[in-house]
């Protein structure tokens, strides 16, 4: 089983549901019924995504879990405290469920590697850094990224092993742009926010470009660094002429923007296009619990979020 392709699967659902909203949209332009249960219609259809959307969003979530050793979130019906790794077989996917025993061996033993990779002893005597590079340098594959990732991850806290300078020499060194955006994110859980800065400005580039997919990909991944600079990157995009740019600037708004920000969405609330009109609301609906001091600095969950997943058989 690869657990990496059940999380693409998941991923997709957002643009699915973007899909149909943009579609359900068209439909009441083009469709000679009335609007009024056209719009009923659509309206039912989205709360269905939503649901759809969230029990998928949990089954990643435990995903990610299972692959990195975290506790699973405390679920949101408060039925109890986040279930250790050992028991959140129950809550994957049945898919999941029959390889079990497959994808236990082999996080078993990719937490050697991240280990390997976190400690120092007299017979390795590399530094972090070294090891990373030297990991990557052999085989910069998607698993090896991974490992290099969540051992970043695991010394956020450590700068003793893991020292500011050699942090941001290790980002200076890196191409990957997943393993730079870990780098950058837990240098802002040490509250220097200099080298996420970077990275969404070195985004911003493709915001411009004149293909509806490439500024849609942008957005993507200035989504993925759940920063409040981001948002400010991202903030012209939501009056971009393609209804999908427009879709996805304000996904990626929702997930890097704050209380601050609920006023550049506020004009979307009535847009014509009911797609746009409805995620607007949902957009201020999340914001305005933030304060305006949210996502100034990284939050270890929301590195957690968008860490590589581990390949597993």
């Amino acid at each position: 089983m690869n657990t990496i392709a059940t999380s693409k699967k998941i991923i997709l659902f957002p643009a699915l549901i973007g899909a149909a909203l943009t579609y359900g949209a068209l439909t009441l332009m083009t469709d000679d019924s009335p609007q009024r249960e056209q719009t009923a219609a659509l309206e039912n259809r989205i709360l269905e995504l939503e649901l759809l959307l969230s029990k998928k969003e949990r089954e990643l979530a435990s995903v990610r879990a299972f692959a990195f050793g975290f506790e699973q979130p405390s679920n949101t019906d408060g039925a109890g405290d986040s279930a250790p790794v050992s028991n959140l077989q129950k809550n994957l996917p049945a898919e999941i469920n029959n390889d079990t025993q497959a994808i236990q061996e082999t996080l078993a033993d990719n937490d050697q590697k991240v280990k390997a990779l976190s400690t120092t002893s007299d017979r390795d005597p590399r530094s972090f850094s070294d090891k990373v590079n030297d990991l990557l340098a052999l085989e910069p594959s998607e698993e090896n990224i991974a490992i290099a990732s969540k051992s970043v991850f695991d010394l956020a806290e450590n700068r003793e092993s893991l020292p500011d300078r050699a942090l941001e020499n290790l980002y200076q060194q890196q191409t990957n742009p997943d393993l730079k955006r870990v780098i950058a994110q837990v240098m802002s859980t040490r509250g220097d926010n200099s080298l996420i800065e970077k990275q969404i400005g070195e985004a911003q580039t493709d915001l411009k470009n004149t293909n509806p997919a490439v500024r849609q990909k942008a957005l993507v991944e200035l989504a993925k660094t759940h920063h409040a600079s981001a948002a400010n990157a991202i903030a012209p995009l939501l009056q971009d002429s393609d209804i999908g740019v427009k879709l996805d600037a304000l996904l990626a708004l929702r997930a890097t923007g704050n209380q601050s920000h609920i006023r550049l969405v506020e004009a979307l609330v009535d847009h014509p296009d009911l797609s746009v009109s409805w995620l607007a609301n949902d957009v201020i609906s999340n914001l305005q619990n933030l304060s305006d001091k949210a996502r100034t600095r990284i939050a270890s969950a929301d590195i957690v979020a968008e860490l590589p997943i581990m390949e597993a058989p």
